[in-house]
Parts: C-alpha cells; sequence; structure tokens
C-alpha cells in the first residue's frame, strides 16, 4: 500500500466485511475535527488553540491562505489581516500548535495538516517546493526528542478549487510539492471538484483527470474534499470512479471537509450528513467501495 489513506481504509473496509455489511451501513461518522481558517501566526495563540483540542482525533487543518512571494520569502496571505506572513512565521506558528497539542495531555492523536490553497497567483513549483521543506521540517521537530511522534504527525495541504487557477499553476505547485516531501509527509487536497460530472465539465478548463492528478495522482497527494452539499459529494464519487475506470483503481478518500461552522451553522451539511452522504455513493458501487477515516468542519474561531 503506497499511502497511509490506503492503510487506514483498508483496515475499516475489513472491520466492515467482518460484520457481513458494507461500511456505510455499520460504521458510524467519526467525531469531526476542528479545522481552521487562520488570520494569526502569533505563536502563543497556537499553542493555545492546540491545547483546546487536545482531545480531538483524525485530521486537522489549519488553512493560512493564499500563497504569495514576497519578493524575498514564500508564504501566505492570511485571512482577516489580509497580510503576508512567511513560510518561517507559518512553521512557528504550528510549532505552538503542535506544542499545545500535546503538552496540554489529551487522549487525541492527529495529523496536522499545513494548508494553503491555490488562490490566484502563480507562485507554482517554488511555493510547492517550499511548502514540503517546511512540512519535512516540522514533522523532524515531531520527531526530535522528546518525540511526538505517537500522538501526531505534520502534513502540507492545499485548497485546491477549480475556479481559482489555472490547471498548469496548480499542477505546478504539486508538482513542487512532489519533488521536495520525504517519507510521510503527503500533503490534503481539500479542494473541490466544481462543475465536473455529473454535472458536464470540470469548471476553468479542468478535467476529471486533473482533479485526480492533484488529488491521489502525483505520489503525495491525498483527497480531503469539500462535501457541502449532495452536489458536491456527487461529484467526489465520480473523482473516485475516474480513478478505477482510467487508472485501475478508485481513489481513497481519507477524510470529508464541511463548513457547518463557518457557514454560522446553516445552509451548509453538517460534518455527518457530509461524510455520510460521500460514503453512501461510494458504498452503492462494487468499484468504489471503501470506508472514509476522517471528519472534519472548518471555523473562522482563532
Amino acid at each position: 500500500m503506497r499511502r497511509e489513506a490506503e492503510a487506514l481504509i483498508a483496515v475499516g473496509w475489513a472491520m466492515a466485511v467482518l460484520a457481513g455489511a458494507r461500511p456505510s451501513n455499520v460504521i458510524a461518522a467519526p467525531p469531526a475535527t476542528t479545522t481552521r481558517y487562520m488570520s494569526t501566526t502569533d505563536s502563543d495563540t497556537l499553542y493555545n488553540l492546540g491545547c483546546s483540542q487536545t482531545d480531538e482525533s483524525g485530521a486537522i487543518i489549519l488553512d493560512f491562505g493564499q500563497p504569495w512571494f514576497d519578493g524575498s520569502s514564500y508564504g501566505t496571505i492570511i485571512f482577516g489581516s489580509i497580510t503576508f506572513r512567511s513560510i518561517d512565521d507559518i512553521e512557528n506558528a504550528v510549532r505552538g500548535f503542535l506544542s499545545g497539542y500535546y503538552l496540554c495531555g489529551g487522549s487525541g492523536t492527529m495529523r496536522l495538516a499545513v494548508g494553503t490553497s491555490n488562490y490566484r497567483g502563480s507562485t507554482g513549483y517554488g511555493h510547492g517546493q517550499a511548502w514540503a521543506q517546511m512540512v519535512n521540517r516540522v514533522n523532524d521537530f515531531i520527531a526530535s526528542p522528546p518525540d511526538w511522534s505517537d500522538r501526531e504527525a505534520a502534513r502540507g495541504a492545499s485548497d485546491i478549487e477549480l475556479d481559482w487557477n489555472s490547471v498548469t499553476n496548480s499542477r505546478a505547485w504539486v508538482d513542487g510539492y512532489a519533488s521536495a516531501y520525504v517519507a510521510a509527509s503527503y500533503f490534503y487536497n481539500y479542494g473541490d471538484a466544481a462543475g465536473c460530472p455529473p454535472y458536464g465539465s470540470c469548471n476553468n478548463g479542468w478535467t476529471q483527470e486533473d482533479v485526480w492528478y492533484v488529488s491521489w495522482g502525483a505520489p503525495p497527494a491525498v483527497p480531503v474534499p469539500e462535501i457541502y452539499t449532495l452536489g458536491t459529494a456527487r461529484e467526489w464519487y465520480r473523482i473516485s470512479l475516474y480513478g478505477y475506470t482510467n487508472h485501475g483503481r478508485a481513489v481513497q478518500i481519507l477524510g470529508t471537509l464541511t463548513q457547518w461552522a463557518a457557514a454560522g451553522f446553516c445552509c451548509t451539511n453538517p460534518p455527518d450528513v457530509g461524510w455520510q452522504q460521500l460514503m453512501d455513493l461510494l458504498n452503492a458501487d462494487s468499484r468504489t467501495v471503501q470506508t472514509i477515516p476522517y471528519s472534519t468542519d472548518i471555523t473562522w474561531a482563532n
């Protein structure tokens, strides 16, 4: 098995088979973790956030916003103040979150995904490469004495949305990341498949092949897609099926991302509903049968 997603899913599916039913009929939605749009890189604030989530288990994404290059450093434009933060600033903040999560002594185990997006800009290959190098360093930090790897690990992440940028720029970022990541420093695509089948052609010149590549085809890529509505669940079921019919294996979904908290607990899928929608679609088709280990919901709270 080439990736953590496959290992986790295999365990869940084996349990379901032993129970004599498909996963969607026997497995309840996992408790949703708290993912955040970040408006600060203050390490003390991040420490307190990590401490507040120390009993949560699964994938947690910290979304630091739009990728950027300020002329000398790669980084992002964060939410809220809409100001530049360098990769060094972000790495420091992430270390604060990891410290709070571990040292506050909870019961959780997590994959902390350090997020950006493909929103505008053409930072491309160089930004992806620098992002992977940062994630590698964060994993080294976790494993250094006293070694916190029993409860946490770091991943990269990008909110890759089809209307936000071209295929060329978006794939270049993924290729840059792939050029520099080591060991288990995978990255999660927590974006969309807007306009893709069953609703027509994918938006903005993208194809299902492109979505497959940035989510699963590239060596470090693992999908944690936005499942905000039943329509988005249908699009991602078809991406998984595309993997089966065109590449010999269904795309394995690591987790679902919802925006229930960010949307004010209104008018979009709650986390358990988003997870169940995609599970039901995947498991109604023998070619895409799987279970989804994680669920996470995004908030503006920092």
